[in-house]
């Protein structure tokens, strides 16, 4: 039995939200979004993202650590990475209001996961350390050094902190019953040395010779999202936040798009949906992630092939990619994170970057990417997508897979609304939450 909570915000939600009938952008849109196949009328919304959903839970329900609360970030490989715990939170806030999960055993496993990130130890006392053992809950150190970084850790992303502090923000405003834990989290961050004359800054220790370096992080899309999570809990990084300070305009297959001026930018699905999804879109936001879609539907038209770009796992070396509408200047480009091993780096299609763009924006051509993504189902969960060329299915299920297409569902499920948004009132929203009796 869920019951419905007015709860007040702060104005960073009024300021990079927007309320629902607001969500569909303005202006030029994909042709396909003006035609809906005949067969989407066979199936509900409702249908089609509640059995997604059901399939992605089966992945963090067999991957879940009771003695952490946390959720394994592959299977079977119990580390996950900041951003993979934000993720494991909010499949499991998820699993709650779809009522995929016992309200009990939700609170039991909401309230270990807060206790751990409350307790676990932070790299030089400022912020959580890039990577944390999911059984245990201890720091852990760099792949290939941990004899050396085990104890202390190896640094931070404040990108990945970004995410969890939306993910902590959404639970807080939905669930009261878990404030003071989240608060107690929150509040363990050193917001001087993540936030710097505006930017996000990511430490950490060189893999070689072990020194401190210290960098701004984040490129367009990313650096908002996470700037984001940041200005939730009052902490804004007003020069991240800003869509047009370091971007120009670009044209990709004939849609505008903006580009970020600084090397190392991926313009790419994941931080547009999520911001969707989870936050709502502001008026800039929501046009670019728009015109991101559009040129994923272009190249589509043009040559065929269903794209939807994404960072994604896959299977083998390098074991994971970015694909991309955009990387630095090149078009459509799939590549391997820096120092990722060798191996091939063909095209996907993601299985969390459809169901993300189908909840928000559905199309004739998101409902095709559905059907594209459809071989990545398993028994275990959802795989991350399939290959272009051959439909195979490309990376193993994993938590940030499962996560977005909960979120997708529940997204759908709301009426098309984002996890937190602005009500009718300034400074409110309306938000499902489940009764807090008991707990």
């Amino acid at each position: 039995m869920k019951r419905i909570f007015l709860i007040v915000l702060p104005l960073w939600v009024s300021s990079h939200a927007a309320p629902a009938d607001a969500q569909r952008p303005r202006g030029p849109e994909p042709a396909a979004a003006r035609a809906l196949p005949a067969q989407w009328g066979a199936v509900s919304d409702r249908d089609v993202f509640l059995n997604a959903a059901r399939t992605a839970w089966a992945y963090v329900d067999g991957q879940y650590n009771a003695q952490t609360g946390l959720v394994n970030s592959v299977e079977g490989y119990p580390f996950a990475t900041v951003w993979d715990i934000g993720s494991g939170l909010l499949a499991l806030y998820s699993a709650d209001q779809l009522d995929l999960l016992d309200g009990d055993e939700y609170d039991r496993r909401m309230r270990r996961a807060l206790q751990t990130l409350a307790e676990m130890r932070l790299f030089d006392g400022a912020a959580f350390n890039k990577m944390y053992s999911t059984s245990s809950g201890a720091i852990s150190g760099r792949a290939g050094q941990e004899a050396s970084t085990s104890e202390r850790g190896y640094g931070w992303s404040v990108l990945d902190i970004g995410r969890l502090l939306v993910a902590l923000k959404v639970i807080h405003a939905n669930q009261p019953q878990y404030a003071e834990l989240i608060e107690t989290v929150v509040g363990r961050l050193d917001y001087g040395r993540l936030i710097r004359d505006g930017y996000l800054r990511g430490e950490d220790l060189s893999p070689r010779g072990g020194r401190k370096r210290e960098y701004q992080e984040g490129r367009v899309g990313y650096e908002q999202y996470a700037a984001t999570g940041f200005a939730a809990w009052g902490h804004r990084a007003d020069r991240a936040l800003d869509l047009r300070q370091n971007t120009r305009p670009v044209t990709v297959l004939g849609v505008p798009l903006l580009n970020d001026t600084r090397q190392g930018s991926h313009l790419t699905s994941d931080p547009f949906v999520m911001h969707g999804l989870e936050i709502g879109w502001g008026a800039e936001m929501r046009e670019l992630a728009w015109r991101v879609l559009a040129a994923q539907e272009a190249r589509w038209r043009q040559t065929g092939t269903v794209t939807i770009v994404n960072e994604d796992a896959v299977t083998g070396p390098p074991y994971f990619l970015y694909y991309s509408v955009l990387a630095d200047d090149r078009e459509f480009a799939a590549e391997a994170p820096e120092g990722a091993p060798a191996g091939p780096v063909r095209r996907t299609v993601s299985t969390k970057g459809a169901y993300g763009w189908h909840a928000l924006v559905p199309s004739g051509y998101t409902w095709a990417a559905l059907q594209r993504v459809e071989g990545a189902r398993t028994p275990g969960g959802w795989g991350a997508g399939v290959f272009e060329d051959d439909g195979r299915v490309s990376g193993g299920a994993n938590v940030n897979t499962a996560a977005v297409v909960m979120e997708a569902a529940l997204y759908v499920m709301r009426g098309g609304r984002p996890l937190i948004e602005p009500g009718p009132e300034r400074g409110s929203v309306a938000a499902p939450a489940r009764a807090a009796a008991g707990r």
